[in-house]
């Protein structure tokens, strides 16, 4: 008969996060992990197999709850107004004091794993922020708000860069006024499009 499972994945799997994101993955230990979550180094294993396992879970988790903030950029009727909002929104967590930790898959991208499956976790976590500021892009392109002739595949991978630049800063809790002056050079690289 298979071992129940005497606590809630979805319970331990926030804990693991938060330890790593707290500390990085080379740092912390499978008995941190399994401390911090309140469950013995052998349920740690018997349920998720390995510390690189349980990481890459914890960045796919973070990932997903990062995804709300770009449903509110796509779902602006104007394209290039959901793109300020986005990038108010991070300029607003990157001065934040409560948040002293950054981004996690920026802090997990700065950690450079030599593992092969994180790396590619990560890469593929990048091209996303690429693809959907480029769709964000596109749509401005579609509604008239920027020229046809706008790169929006530069532009994306441009924006999806200065996003990482803004993270890596968040770790510092930057000011205000910096985050603002920020946030109105990032945006304006749009307006050399601008209609």
């Amino acid at each position: 008969m298979a071992d129940v499972l005497h606590f809630d994945i979805d319970t331990v799997l926030d804990r693991f996060l938060k330890v790593f994101w707290e500390k990085g993955y080379k740092s912390t230990t499978t008995k941190e992990l399994a401390k911090n979550a309140g469950i013995s180094e052998g349920s740690l294993f018997n349920t998720f197999r390995s510390k690189k396992d349980i990481y890459i879970q914890a960045l796919q988790r973070y990932s997903e709850k990062g995804k709300a903030l770009v449903e509110r950029m796509e779902s602006n009727e104007s394209a290039v107004a959901g793109i300020r909002e986005y990038w108010t929104a991070v300029g607003n967590m990157a001065a934040d004091t409560a948040r002293i930790n950054g981004c996690m898959i920026t802090n997990a991208s700065i950690e450079a794993s030599n593992d092969a499956d994180i790396r590619a976790f990560l890469l593929s976590e990048h091209l996303r922020y690429d693809a959907q500021f480029q769709r964000a892009l596109d749509r401005a392109v579609a509604q008239g708000e920027l020229s046809a002739d706008a790169d929006t595949k530069a532009l994306g991978q441009f924006l999806s860069n200065s996003l990482q630049g803004i993270r890596v800063l968040s770790r510092f809790n930057p000011d205000k006024e910096k985050v603002q002056n920020i946030l109105e050079i990032t945006m304006s690289a749009l307006n050399q499009y601008r209609k």
